[in-house]
């Protein structure tokens, strides 16, 4: 059965992007245009950024549109801000820093007014490709991934599950997919509806970071269950080397199995950057692993007792 009215929430998290999000803003209002019969989605705009810059760019270039001053607690906290004043029937997630296709609009509320899926993927190219360790290029070409860059959800069902996970500050569309899929929910590739991301330029300053972020793997294997917080400290540590190093070496097999042609240069050096700062990244992941093991113990205490209450 088609639902003949569908109302939709556009939801854009920014952090320091005027520019793309002007452009995003603009490629989102010339979508809306092949939209006939249609009420015009709404946009709203939740703004971490660390100046007033976006502010002013809303109000006078945008003033019709909605924005909402972040949290600034990372952006699952920034999509879950804006997603709390949406209107819409559906909600759509995308990044600031793409711009879409003239039919995106349209094949999303195609397959939303079909009414058989709940949760719908849109496709994310980048169009500027470059075979470089200093550039990063977001994709999703073939779905399954649930990118938080580009998706769209029933609202109600968002709400249902309690939006974003906050505790994470990368990997919380992999929690959120998890969680999804863990209630059979699900998830319908939409070809049509394109977000373009361009490549973002990386310097190496990124990489140290970037060695450190494995923490949030951990957190995530909490978040889904793959790891127990009832286990020992040993044995937790344990478990964390050996699943580090297997990680590592399954990447690792993927590089040449699976070549990315468009990447291979990026994805080579990652793998070799991560192998050699390994006996710095181990004590690391240990020190973490202990506390998100804790943290996890304490939260399912107090959600307990105030069951109980």
């Amino acid at each position: 059965m088609i639902n003949q009215s569908t109302s939709i929430s556009v939801i854009i998290p920014t952090f320091n992007r005027e520019n793309e999000l002007k452009n995003l803003i603009h490629s989102l209002k010339e979508s809306f245009q092949y939209l006939p019969n249609e009420n015009e989605p709404e946009i709203i705009v939740s703004d971490d950024s660390t100046n007033d810059q976006t502010k002013q760019l809303m109000r006078n270039n945008f003033p019709e549109l909605i924005w909402i001053k972040g949290l600034k607690k990372g952006p699952g906290a920034n999509r879950n801000n804006g997603a709390r004043l949406a209107k819409g029937d559906w909600l759509i997630f995308i990044d600031d820093d793409c711009y879409v296709n003239q039919q995106y609009i349209q094949a999303y509320l195609e397959n939303m007014k079909v009414g058989a899926h709940k949760v719908l993927e849109g496709k994310i190219i980048c169009p500027d490709k470059k075979n470089s360790i200093f550039v990063r290029q977001p994709e999703n070409s073939t779905g399954g991934v649930l990118a938080s860059a580009n998706f769209a959800i029933r609202r109600d069902l968002f709400e249902e599950i309690g939006g974003f996970d906050e505790d994470l500050e990368i990997m919380e569309d992999m929690e959120l997919a998890f969680r999804l899929s863990d209630m059979n929910f699900k998830f319908l590739f939409c070809n049509s509806a394109i977000a373009y991301h361009p490549s973002q330029p990386k310097n190496i300053s990124y990489y140290f970071y970037w060695i450190f972020h494995f923490k949030w793997q951990l957190l995530l294997s909490y978040k889904c269950r793959r790891k127990d917080p009832h286990l020992s400290s040993t044995r937790s540590a344990l478990i964390t080397v050996y699943e580090h190093i297997i990680f590592l070496i399954r990447i690792s097999y993927h590089l040449v199995s699976k070549l990315d042609k468009d990447r291979w240069v990026m994805y080579t050096f990652e793998r070799f950057l991560a192998w050699i700062t390994l006996p710095v990244c181990i004590p690391y992941l240990i020190y973490w692993d202990q506390l998100f093991k804790h943290k996890i113990r304490a939260n399912k205490i107090r959600v307990s007792k105030i069951v109980r209450d």
